[in-house]
């Protein structure tokens, strides 16, 4: 029961980091047509798991907590779809592929990156 509470604390404060470093990112990028706010925030987030898992955390409820919670919450794939959907919707359709290369690329090797470093 503590480590689903503690999933959930932490949950909340992926969120709200997610909510807050988007925002920050997308208010400094004014005038790119790109969601870079979100990309950003998936692209540190994949890179923040892959140092987290390269760690290789034994306790099995930590690793619930931050991965699960923290970096589950701090990511988001449904913003990512609204936003594809949203730019193809707009009739921007390189935008929306370029989006979705940069994500899913930029995710992957960010993870890559991040568990390299930390083993």
């Amino acid at each position: 029961m503590m480590t689903l509470a503690c999933i959930f604390i932490a949950g909340g404060l992926g969120a709200m980091l997610r909510f807050w470093l988007g925002n920050v990112i997308t208010a400094k990028a004014k005038g790119l047509s790109l969601p870079i706010g979100i990309l950003t925030v998936n692209i540190l987030g994949a890179l923040g798991l892959g140092i987290f898992t390269g760690l290789h955390v034994t306790n099995a409820s930590a690793s619930l907590i931050i991965s699960t919670g923290f970096f589950g919450a701090f990511t988001t794939f449904s913003t990512f779809s609204v936003e594809s959907v949203q730019l193809l919707l707009d009739k921007h359709v390189m935008k929306c592929i370029l989006y979705i290369a940069l994500t899913l690329c930029g995710s992957l090797l960010a993870f890559w990156c991040g568990w390299t470093i930390a083993t």
